[in-house]
């Protein structure tokens, strides 16, 4: 069974790590964008209250709770597109290295090997998570929004650094290249991402009522973006999104109408998602395998 605490393809990845200056200088970069966007955001509420002329300090503090959404949701475009980058030269790098006919040549088993190279990723991405906890916690401290809030999005944001991993590594046991391996992990992204939407956009388009979806809603489960709108939403307004698509419906479409069990099942399907690449991945470098 794989233990990530004593996996052996973590700790070597981490001490790599811990010994080189771009994992660090690449934190520092990301802080320095963080507080940029943060900085910037508290500049518009600002300048927003002064044509506004609402100076209260109800409303001043009220509106922090929009720095959690906006800091949360550039933290998430930050991991889309450094996970690839991470997690694409996982297992073709090791090839370019070779080095991989020796690493399976060990004790590790295939299936521990992906796990272990997803790990490495994914602790180094809730470094990056836990790092701008400062910044989030504005919006608990002064906003008011519940710590439980804070700590749902942490977890949603470890399963989805979880499902980018599992892709990155996917692609980089397909492709030879690291290069050719990134470029196939944005493919799949444009996939899971794009191919929801595009559901949605034609049965809005098919659906001239616009008054009950069916197809959309089901499709838009698999897409992590769409889930993290959905509960960006749901925490910061209380208002239903789901309920919109599920408009009149019944029967099963009504008990999906519920945002919270919408948010879950969404998160299970990631689960179950990153469960499939790992298992293409393990396949794909057992020994033998070309």
């Amino acid at each position: 069974m794989f233990n990530p605490v004593n996996s052996p393809i973590i700790k070597k990845d981490l001490k790599v790590i811990s010994r080189s200056m771009k994992f660090s200088w690449g934190l520092f970069a990301y802080e320095v964008v963080l507080t940029i966007v943060f900085l910037f955001s508290l500049s518009i509420m600002s300048v927003s209250r002064s044509y506004t002329g609402v100076y209260s300090n109800t409303d001043m503090y009220s509106g922090y709770i929009y720095f959690f959404p906006i800091v949360g949701i550039t933290e998430l475009i930050i991991i889309a597109l450094i996970v690839p980058i991470i997690t694409a030269s996982s297992i073709s790098g090791e090839r370019e290295r070779k080095t991989m006919d020796v690493l399976l040549t060990t004790t590790i088993t295939s299936t521990n090997i992906i796990l272990g190279k997803i790990g490495s990723a994914v602790i180094r991405v809730m470094i990056f998570i836990i790092a701008s906890l400062p910044l989030l916690s504005v919006s608990f401290i002064v906003g008011g929004l519940s710590w439980i809030t804070l700590l749902e999005y942490v977890v949603m944001a470890f399963i989805f650094a979880c499902f980018a991993g599992s892709v990155g590594t996917f692609a980089s046991s397909v492709c030879r290249k690291s290069i050719t391996a990134i470029i196939l992990s944005y493919v799949i992204y444009l996939g899971v991402y794009g191919i929801p939407f595009v559901g949605w956009l034609s049965e809005f388009l098919v659906n001239t009522s616009r008054t009950t979806y069916y197809l959309s809603p089901l499709a838009l489960l698999v897409d992590p973006v769409f889930t993290f709108i959905v509960f960006f939403v749901t925490r910061l307004t209380s208002e239903e999104v789901i309920g919109i698509f599920f408009d009149n419906s019944n029967g099963i479409w009504q008990l999906l109408s519920n945002d919270n069990l919408y948010i879950v099942l969404s998160e299970i399907i990631q689960i179950a998602l990153t469960a499939v690449f790992v298992v293409l991945a393990s396949n794909r470098i057992r020994p033998g395998k070309k």
